[in-house]
């Protein structure tokens, strides 16, 4: 009977490992649905005005980023976006590749050889926002982006991507829905840090535009108001010749 007791306890105890497990499984969206998800929250206007007044010291950044095509590029389980930073101090453009990877979405990022021709492109209809294959350069920094409940989260450390004077740079990046957190960590080539800040993006609220039916209604009620000043102007007008 002890025996049969004590097998009964370590099933239960198993069973309360396995089943949060689980279910913890079954909240984990498809990857196509989380390549989707990640874009979307990518793509937009951001800057780090609470960040700055925080920290003084960081320069404030005006960041848009936007879904462009890739000429001569599949499409199929992957998604381009055109980054753009500006600041007082620097401005940097780049282009975002999203793909499915292994469980996760691989992220690659490429500098332009040419960036001069893409200024704006963001402001372009979505069909004219193409970017040529050719201009893209060669190195790939890459990192991988797990989903994490209401956050995708990605770290390349420890080794990091190469720099041209033989260092590298560690990334640790969490997009949220309407925020944007990155660090990005620079190391010269004996493995000192020279710089790394926090940056905390957050979204800026698009200004909704007017509709059609939204002046119709401030130019009837104008008209309205006019025509009522007019009657009463001409019964004032009556009265007084009486």
């Amino acid at each position: 009977m002890m025996n049969q007791l004590k097998a009964c306890t370590l099933t239960f105890l198993l069973a309360g490992f396995v089943f949060p497990q689980q279910s913890l499984a079954a909240n984990v969206p498809p990857l196509s649905n989380q390549l989707k998800q990640v874009i979307q929250w990518f793509t937009g206007k951001f800057d780090n005005s609470q960040n700055v007044a925080s920290n003084p010291a960081i320069p404030l950044i005006n960041m848009r980023n936007c879904s462009v095509q890739l000429a001569g590029g599949g499409t199929d389980g992957t998604g381009s976006v055109y980054l753009e930073q500006q600041s007082p101090v620097f401005n940097r453009v780049r282009f975002y590749s999203f793909g499915l990877g292994s469980g996760t979405i691989n992220l690659g990022i490429r500098s332009f050889i040419n960036s001069s021709s893409l200024s704006g492109i963001c402001d372009r209809p979505a069909s004219e926002r193409i970017i040529s294959q050719d201009n893209l350069a060669a190195a790939v920094c890459s990192l991988n982006l797990t989903y994490e409940p209401n956050r995708y989260v990605g770290n390349n450390a420890p080794n990091g991507c190469p720099t041209i004077t033989g260092g590298k740079v560690v990334s640790d990046v969490s997009i949220q829905a309407n925020s944007i957190n990155s660090l990005d960590q620079i190391f010269d080539s004996s493995g000192k840090l020279l710089a790394g800040s926090r940056i905390n993006f957050q979204r800026l609220a698009t200004v909704p535009e007017s509709s059609p039916l939204a002046g119709f209604a401030i130019t009837g009620a104008g008209l309205i108001f006019l025509n009522r000043r007019k009657q009463q102007e001409k019964r004032v007008k009556s009265v007084k010749q009486s």
